[in-house]
Parts: C-alpha cells; structure tokens; sequence
C-alpha cells in the first residue's frame, strides 16, 4: 500500500532529527569524562607551560579534568604522530606547534601524521619570540659579541636546540645563514635539556623559550642577550631584539589546540569558546605575558591560514638554508 505523502513527510523529518540527535546531545553533554591532551614537547618547554594553565581552566569551566600527557621526542613527531591516530571524539587534543606543524613538514620527508589532513584546528593560543640566551658565566654579552666570535674561530661555537626540525633548531640555522657564521648545532630531547646545556657551559648558546628562560637568567645561571622578535617586548623593554645586530631576523614561536580530524564541529566550537573565554581573562593574560607569550584570539579558520602560511615562510627558510634531516 502506498504511503500518504504527508505520513512520508513526517518520517523523513523524524528520521532527519534523530540522525542529528546523538551529534546534538555530545555537544551539549561534552565533555562527560576525562579529556587527555597529548604535548609533544617536554615539561617545563613553552607549549607545556601554556597548556597546563589553560588545562587547569577548562577543567574549572567544562567539568572535567584535562589531563596533559608529555610526548615528547622527534622534535614532537612523536607526540603528535600518536594524536593523530587517536580517536575523533573530542577526548584527545593535542598541541599544534611551529616545528610540528610548519617546520618539519619542510625538513622530514617522512611523518607519522599529515599536518593538514589530520587535525582540526581549534584556536591559535599565544605565540612569543624566543630567547637567546648564554651561561651567566659565558665572556659573550651581546649578539655581536657572538657573531664576532664565530667569524673569528668558525666552528667553535656551539647551539643546543630541543631537537632536530624545532622551533630552536631552525631558530639557530636560520640565524647563521643570515650572519653568515659556522656554529655547530647540538640537539637535546626537551628544551629544559638544551637550556641546562648552556648554563653548566657544555654549550655556547640557545634560542629558548622564554618561560623555561627566564626562570633561569633571574636566577643566575644564564645571561639574557637578546629576544628574536622584530621589536622589543613592552614587558621586557631593556632586552634588546637579535634584529637591532642582525637586520631581519625575525623569530616567533607558537601553538595551538587542536583535536583530530572528524572530531565533531559541535564540540571543536565547545572547546574554541571554552579557550577563547579563558584567554580574555586579565588574570590569565597577565599570567602568560609575564613569561614573554602572548595572547592571539581567532577563529578556527584563521587558526587554519595562520598555518599555512607559517608553512609557507618555513619552506622559504629551510630552502635557504639548505636543511633537510631525513
């Protein structure tokens, strides 16, 4: 017997709306457990820094505990190799970062993971220059006190970086080309590793991030030279920047949530309205100023752009200074 078209009409619309209903009701639940995010980087390094502070407030806003887990390893390959294959449900995030994201897609041939197709961007959450910094016992105290040693002895200086394809990494490659100097690149696990490598003078100096940084120049052990931004820093103003030596030279670490790909659209919104409250909060924006990161509101779109065009400007850096690690 054929069906009245308006019994018809009622079905589809039924069917349309209980098609849409587990989606919805994620949504409004999420999230109804614990959230794991994956930092693939070492405690005590930028993107852990950050990360944990924001955990801590999306924990307090979304009523459940986020729980970092450190990764570590591979210039974060590692880390964000095994996010990627994590499920799409909104229950693991990761940390999208300069040398995940834009640096190693241009230096490794082979990854664990597609930067682009892997991920949904969920919002850029501080960038910050680095650091560069040397022993508090080291006889360099300026940028051009560097630049003149190398040319004098090429090769005797040396860099420490977290590991092959990072933000320090390409920091200190990118900063030889441009002065023209032979410095040989010695490569730790963690950034903390690299940094505890210059101040017991295993090695001459880091590009480091500033919050694992400065804890150590205010207490004795390292010498701040200069910041890799293009200005100096309002919180910072006697720091000098490594352009003010070197024109041009320009250097900006960041990162970012993101979720895998697939993850519901409902809940990616969820979390990008969780952060980006949490992110206008003067107590949280003092908190991560004071460590040299600042605060960069958008949109999971323009999170996306803003990656491609870093990866963009990496391709142009690595081609230029010649750098492939596989």
């Amino acid at each position: 017997m054929p069906l009245h078209p308006r019994f018809l009409a009622t079905a589809l619309a039924l069917a349309t709306v209980l098609a849409a209903a587990p989606q919805g009701a994620t949504a409004q639940s999420y999230p109804t457990r614990p959230v794991r995010i994956i930092v693939p980087h070492g405690a005590g390094s930028s993107p852990d820094t950050i990360t944990r502070l924001l955990a801590q407030h999306l924990g307090e806003r979304l009523g459940q505990p986020f729980v970092v887990e450190n990764r570590a390893g591979a210039g974060g390959t590692i880390g964000l190799g095994a996010a990627a294959r994590a499920p799409a449900d909104g229950y693991t995030l990761t940390v999208g970062h300069i040398g995940t994201l834009t640096i190693n897609p241009n230096v490794y041939s082979k990854l664990p993971y597609d930067p682009v197709k892997d991920f949904a961007p969920i919002m850029l959450s501080a960038r910050t220059p680095l650091l560069v910094v040397v022993s508090a016992e080291s006889p360099y105290k300026s940028i051009a006190d560097v630049i003149a040693a190398a040319k004098a002895d090429p090769g005797k200086l040396t860099f420490s970086s977290a590991g092959n394809g990072t933000a320090s990494h390409m920091s200190g490659e990118y900063f030889k080309t441009l002065a023209g100097i032979s410095i040989t690149h010695v490569p730790f696990k963690t950034a903390p590793e690299a940094l505890t490598g210059v101040a017991s003078g295993a090695v001459t100096l880091t590009f480091g991030g500033q919050p694992p940084a400065w804890p150590m120049v205010k207490a004795g052990k390292l010498r701040a030279l200069a910041l890799t931004s293009d200005q100096r820093v309002a919180e910072f103003p006697e720091t000098p920047v490594v352009a003010e030596t070197l024109p041009g030279y320009e250097m900006f670490d960041w990162n970012g949530f993101m979720a895998p790909a697939g993850t519901p659209p409902a809940i990616v919104a969820t979390l990008h309205k969780a952060i980006a409250a949490i992110l206008a909060e003067p107590d949280v924006v003092r908190q991560l100023r004071g460590q040299g990161l600042l605060p960069m509101p958008n949109t999971p779109g323009q999170f996306a752009r803003f990656i491609d065009a870093e990866r963009g400007k990496w391709a142009r850096v690595a081609k230029e200074v010649k750098i492939q690690l596989d």
